[in-house]
């Protein structure tokens, strides 16, 4: 699928909080359509709007979105029907899309950058400019490598990836069974890993649908290490056995 059609199907929002988790604005675009809602607001009601805003969308879309936006939301309002749409989170694909510059134009670790502060609706639609960003670049390493078919893989099997595992299917990855994936993540390490390692980390890892989306920024780091790649911290604070990957190879 193309970006053109892709992008009418998703609502992309934001949220802008306190440290106590209190809600005091809400952004989202769907199409040529803008939502805003800024304090002082009855959230309960905002969120009741937003859910209808959004009702009509295949794919919501935010940068942190399923760590902080929807965790949030969910806890003031279990009962929205936007929780059983399928999730695309930016954060995520940043440093698979942009493992030579983590912190790439419009993004540092979980924070977007933006140029005005507590702006949901301008961060909704920056969002959406992000993974359009990596939209291009994504197609442009399937085509180069096979990756995306080996990132969809790697995030299956898990709930909380569906719209990121659809997102890389209409960016062109292809399906692949356990096998094939063993032998894909062979080739696109081969003279970067020696076989004591691979073996090791790939015994362990690509079985366990919980331990394997850690091998997806493994093998984006491992294709530009010595470069300008750094690893990003959340993603050591999220995905906790990439470290210990990355540390049995360097051992060997």
């Amino acid at each position: 699928m193309d970006w053109i059609n892709f992008q009418h199907k998703i609502c992309s929002l934001d949220l802008e909080s306190n440290e106590n988790g209190e809600i005091f604005a809400i952004g989202a675009v769907y199409q040529d359509q803008s939502f805003l809602r800024q304090a002082p607001f009855n959230v309960q009601q905002v969120l009741i709007e937003l859910d209808t805003f959004a009702r009509e969308a295949t794919f919501l879309l935010g940068h942190n979105i399923i760590l902080h936006d929807l965790p949030l939301c969910q806890a003031l309002n279990p009962q929205l029907a936007m929780f059983n749409t399928p999730v695309i989170d930016t954060l995520f694909l940043s440093p698979l899309a942009f493992p030579e510059n983590p912190y790439h134009r419009l993004v540092k670790d979980y924070k977007l950058l933006r140029d005005s502060l507590n702006d949901p609706l301008a961060d909704a639609r920056l969002a959406m400019s992000l993974f359009q960003d990596q939209w291009q670049t994504l197609q442009e390493q399937q085509a180069e490598a096979q990756l995306l078919s080996f990132y969809h893989f790697v995030f299956s099997d898990n709930s909380r990836f569906i719209g990121l595992q659809q997102a890389l299917l209409a960016m062109g990855a292809e399906p692949l069974k356990p096998a094939a994936a063993f032998d894909l993540l062979k080739a696109l390490t081969q003279g970067r890993v020696c076989k004591t390692a691979f073996n090791k980390v790939i015994l362990s890892y690509l079985p366990n649908p919980q331990l394997r989306p850690s091998l997806a920024y493994c093998l984006a780091w491992l294709r530009v290490a010595g470069g300008n790649s750094v690893l990003p911290p959340w993603v050591r604070q999220q995905f906790h056995d990439v470290a210990p990957a990355l540390c049995t190879r360097q051992k060997s």
